[in-house]
């Protein structure tokens, strides 16, 4: 639980532009820990201003290149389930999960 500086630490970094993943980090937290931290102050989540149409260029470039949506993540700071709906927003057509891919390929 964060004390209540914490958390008026913890909200002033989000609005100057640190990721969720990076405030899990800083404050020991799981990054759902933090959303839940932030929705409860009332902050819209900024999902869709992190995803700027280069990003989603750069990641669609990725995944093409076989990235997968976590190590996508991983390089832009947000979790793998925020890439997937980019890409899919913008019409990639989405591989199998790894583990669908490996029963798949047993089953051949």
């Amino acid at each position: 639980m964060l004390q209540p500086d914490e958390l008026r630490e913890l909200v002033e970094k989000y609005h100057r532009g640190t990721t969720e993943t990076e405030l899990a980090a800083l404050f020991g937290l799981h990054r759902q820990t933090v959303s839940a931290h932030l929705r409860r102050e009332g902050i819209s989540k900024r999902t869709s201003l992190m995803m700027t149409p280069d990003r989603v260029e750069q990641a669609t470039k990725l995944y093409k290149d076989g990235w997968s949506t976590v190590q996508i993540g991983k390089q832009f700071g947000l979790g793998p389930s925020t890439i997937g709906k980019a890409l899919k927003r913008a019409g990639v057509p989405m591989r199998p999960p790894v583990a669908d891919r490996w029963h798949q390929s047993r089953d051949d």
